[in-house]
């Protein structure tokens, strides 16, 4: 048990990180996509 532990324990920190900034990363995706489909439409 203690041998599978020891890599997800060193994984931790930067899991924290991206889960940080995911919901900027999907609002920045959603924010570009709706953009894009408003200048289709008004275009």
């Amino acid at each position: 048990m203690q041998t599978t532990d020891k890599p997800f324990k060193k994984l931790l920190p930067a899991g924290e990180k991206i889960k940080k900034y995911l919901p900027f990363f999907i609002g920045f995706k959603l924010f570009k996509f709706t953009g894009f489909l408003t200048y289709i439409i008004n275009h």
